[in-house]
């Protein structure tokens, strides 16, 4: 008897062990090592190909370890709505790092904020200024900014030229939306600046990058000591450029309005909100959010819109077919056009599609412990949605690499309407949750008038090789954080005579 009444509390006890550990496990992925886990599994270039094949063997929930980190790459329209959606409040964390956050000084960047106080302020801030109802009062300018990127294309339609011409458009329209106008070289050199703290930070995305990011203490040692620098040289160089990038145009506002000569835009409609109350480091950060984050991802699409239009011409005859019976060839295309343009309003939502500006999105950090599809996910892990993958399901978008508008024309569905899960798997390229971007709206727009404006009044096609034919454009990219297309070359031609005197018309 006596057995029996300590045996049966140790039996129940271990079958509800055993019981539990059926319900949950840790998701499947790459074997680990002792200590270092997976830190070799972790790629550093082509990172989207590498995960991909990951999600192909393991499934839509990886699962890897970097000494005692645990990372969950997922990889699933579904399962990233329900974390992100309905678990928001326990997904919105960002995670630290020592690199980015400490050395670099980035954490300014309230994309690179966690969530609370701070990040729900800076995001509201953001929000008055691009949300969807004031967005026509930015269209002057983001038209003015289109035309001179035209004027600029066709006096100088070497390709060399080209995507830095898009690059400097891109820039400067959102650099004239958030200070207002200022000189080309100036405008330049500050784009120059921004471009190279994305780079830099690009890189610390990569886990493992950096040393002081696997033992934070390494922060506190001095850089003459590290050869050449290392790590300390490179955080030092990046802060120095963010920092002049952020406060010299914001410092060039505040002086114009001293002087009474600020024309409208982001920051000085806010210092004129605000008045004495304005918290001017609030409106600053903010500010500088808006084209440290904006130039890249606007760019990146303009060059895929370029490499879509090269490799798939029959695409480019239909937009223009379409331009042509709404615009004609006596006028520019303008916003006024937009809803009658349904086919190049799908080319924009196809380019965000076939390639997102950021096939692995910045990761969440979860708060607390939890499960998902049957598998835990401990606290203070970081999860990453592979757009990329999410946004080349097979099962929404058939034959996914193909660049097909017709995915996005209500008109080729039964009913004429889109269906839901097209909807809500396009979206997940804003990213789902609290931390939508909040430039959902203006992205659209900005490459609508950007990329219609170009087919138009130019036409993209390959160059001519040494055979006197027409080279082949195949579509490549980096497969990297930031995925661009690989170089390629196109031969810009102005599509009607009367294009130059259009664009003087509109000056």
């Amino acid at each position: 008897m006596s057995y029996t009444v300590v045996l049966v509390p140790i039996a129940s006890a271990a079958f509800l062990w055993l019981l539990r550990g059926r319900n949950t496990s840790t998701a499947p992925g790459p074997p680990k090592l002792p200590l270092i886990g997976n830190l070799f599994d972790i790629p550093r270039s082509r990172e989207v190909l590498a995960y991909n094949a990951m999600a192909d063997k393991y499934g839509p929930i990886v699962n890897l370890s970097v000494l005692g980190k645990n990372i969950f790459v997922i990889s699933s329209a579904r399962i990233l709505l329900e974390l992100f959606g309905q678990r928001g409040t326990n997904y919105s964390g960002r995670p630290h790092s020592s690199m980015l956050h400490d050395l670099m000084d980035l954490k300014w960047i309230f994309a690179f904020k966690s969530y609370g106080s701070s990040w729900r302020d800076n995001r509201k801030m953001f929000h008055t200024q691009f949300q969807e109802s004031v967005l026509p009062d930015l269209r002057p300018l983001q038209l003015k900014s289109t035309h001179a990127m035209l004027r600029t294309v066709l006096a100088s339609p070497n390709m060399d030229d080209f995507f830095t011409h898009l690059h400097f458009h891109v820039g400067s329209c959102l650099m004239e939306i958030t200070y207002g106008p200022d000189t080309a070289p100036r405008t330049a050199r500050l784009i120059g600046m921004a471009d190279d703290v994305i780079t830099a930070w690009s890189k610390v995305a990569v886990p493992g990058s950096y040393i002081v990011d696997v033992l934070p203490i390494f922060r506190f040692l001095p850089e003459r000591l590290i050869p050449g620098g290392g790590f300390k040289k490179e955080a030092r160089i990046c802060k120095a450029k963010a920092v002049e990038a952020r406060d010299a145009p914001f410092e060039r506002v505040q002086a114009e309005m001293a002087a009474g000569t600020a024309p409208t835009s982001f920051v000085s409609n806010l210092l004129n909100a605000f008045g004495t109350d304005a918290d001017h480091e609030m409106i600053k950060t903010c500010a500088g959010t808006v084209y440290f984050a904006g130039t890249e991802a606007l760019s990146v699409c303009l060059q895929a819109f370029v490499m879509a239009m090269v490799a798939f011409p029959d695409v480019q005859k239909k937009a223009q077919a379409e331009l042509d019976q709404v615009v004609g060839t006596d006028r520019l295309l303008d916003f006024g056009d937009q809803n009658v343009l349904p086919y190049c309003n799908a080319i924009v939502q196809e380019v965000l599609r076939w390639n997102p500006p950021a096939p692995l999105a910045s990761p969440h950090l979860s708060v607390n412990p939890d499960t998902c599809e049957g598998y835990d996910i401990p606290a203070n892990s970081l999860v990453v949605p592979n757009l990329w993958k999410i946004l080349h399901d097979p099962e929404i978008f058939p034959n996914p690499a193909q660049f097909r508008p017709e995915r996005f024309l209500a008109s080729e569905y039964v009913g004429g309407k889109l269906p839901r899960e097209v909807l809500e798997t396009y979206e997940i390229v804003f990213g789902p949750g609290r931390r939508i971007c909040p430039g959902r709206y203006f992205v659209p727009a900005q490459l609508f008038i950007s990329m219609a404006s170009i087919l138009s009044v130019f036409d993209l096609s390959p160059v001519l090789g040494a055979d006197g034919k027409k080279e082949k454009v195949e579509a490549n990219f980096t497969y990297g954080l930031a995925n661009h297309p690989t170089p390629f070359k196109v031969s810009v031609t102005p599509r009607r005579a009367n294009v130059q005197e259009l664009l003087d018309a509109a000056e």
